[in-house]
């Protein structure tokens, strides 16, 4: 059986915030001891991290812990952005069995972190096994992570966010027990008897038709359709932003399908990555991707209207697979902290939506700087998403 129960605290102080945090989700769980725990603070609390992580384990009584920093935290009592805030997730239960890790930078940007973790955790890792992943951007790049893990466990089923902290930093700060660190990569690999649903929603519109990349080299790309690839995509903005390549590389994206060889782009399964430069002599465009000729492409624009409805869809798609029988135990969100107040014009948006639809499933998450789930069989980093997985018994 699964007993799950979430708390959230905005309480300033923050050992009193670890403590109302914690106890809420213990009253809610109905339980007085749990078997794993997982806790995501703000960064207004980055002083205490250490305090509070002590404060929850000695509320839960376990050290089975993980969690991270976050520029937000999210839960069912709604979303807490920039300001303090700890959110719990306390859980017991015979079928999943919580392993936490940690393991630190390592080199070769990511990729030996991974090896680290897959061979930290082979001998316990099956086909039926979930991997939550919290990495720290700064430090480790999840793709090369993946690949690290995927040479020592195969393709586990990948889901979580990289941590998020104050912009004005360069760290965040990663949990594992009631030990803090930074430059690490944590979290839980989940395994037992259990189900589990992941789905993902876009903060994103597509705008004008798919194109093929016809000439690049590396991430930049000089033609689409034949044509200077610059000119491609001022025909599929308004004329408002044309005269502001600032204005163009911050409101417009890029959508590639997730497979390299996709040949086209379908509802929301879709990767979306940043312009990151413009050349308007040569008519070129830079993205945050390596490319190939072949390759095709649409382009995004973050759109709140758009937003809402995916995660609508996104919702009735989950509810239409829910099972009366075996119900939602818990949750985990795992939001892009460019969603949220920045997105939206105010807080709770994405909660409120999810809360209306799952009732009172316990759900914990946090705005993440990336956030990564498996689509079409292979694990993927998302922008600008939110990734949703729900647990329940087998």
């Amino acid at each position: 059986m699964i007993k799950a129960g979430v708390g959230s605290s905005s309480i300033e102080n923050s050992i009193q915030a670890a403590r109302d945090a914690a106890q809420k989700a213990m009253q809610q769980a109905a339980i007085n001891k749990c078997d794993w725990a997982m806790v995501f603070c703000t960064f207004p609390h980055r002083a205490n991290y250490e305090e509070i992580l002590k404060c929850v384990c000695e509320i839960t009584k376990t050290k089975n812990l993980s969690g991270c920093s976050a520029l937000g935290v999210l839960s069912n009592a709604g979303e807490i952005e920039a300001q303090p805030g700890i959110v719990v997730l306390a859980v017991s239960s015979d079928e999943i069995n919580a392993k936490p890790f940690i393991v630190h930078q390592l080199g070769a940007g990511g990729l030996k972190a991974g090896e680290e973790i897959g061979n930290t955790l082979k001998s316990i890792a099956d086909k039926a096994s979930l991997l939550t992943l919290l990495p720290d951007p700064f430090h480790i790049h999840p793709d090369l992570m993946f690949l690290g893990i995927k040479s020592r466990i195969g393709d586990i089923p990948i889901v979580g966010a990289s941590a998020s902290e104050d912009p004005r930093i360069n760290d965040t700060f990663e949990f594992y027990r009631d030990t803090v660190a930074s430059g690490a990569a944590s979290g839980f690999l989940f395994s037992g008897e259990f189900s589990y649903k992941i789905d993902i929603t876009q903060g994103c519109k597509l705008v004008g038709k798919t194109c093929v990349i016809t000439k690049c080299n590396k991430n930049v790309i000089s033609e689409l359709n034949g044509e200077p690839a610059l000119d491609v995509l001022k025909k599929v903005i308004p004329d408002t932003l044309i005269s502001d390549p600032l204005n163009i590389m911050r409101l417009i994206y890029v959508a590639f399908p997730p497979a390299r060889g996709g040949t086209e782009i379908l509802g929301s399964d879709y990767l979306v990555r940043n312009l990151i430069g413009l050349d308007p002599e040569t008519g070129a465009i830079a993205v945050s991707e390596n490319v190939e000729e072949g390759q095709i492409i649409s382009f995004t624009t973050r759109n709140p209207e758009a937003a809402r409805e995916d995660l609508k869809q996104m919702l009735e798609r989950i509810n239409a697979s829910r099972e009366s029988e075996n119900p939602f135990r818990f949750g985990l969100y795992f939001n892009c902290c460019a969603r949220g107040n920045s997105l939206y014009g105010i807080e709770g948006i994405d909660t409120a939506y999810i809360n209306n639809a799952l009732g009172d499933v316990p759900i914990a998450g946090f705005f993440g700087n990336a956030e990564f789930a498996p689509l079409s069989g292979k694990n993927h980093l998302f922008t600008y998403t939110g990734v949703l997985v729900l647990f329940s018994e087998k």
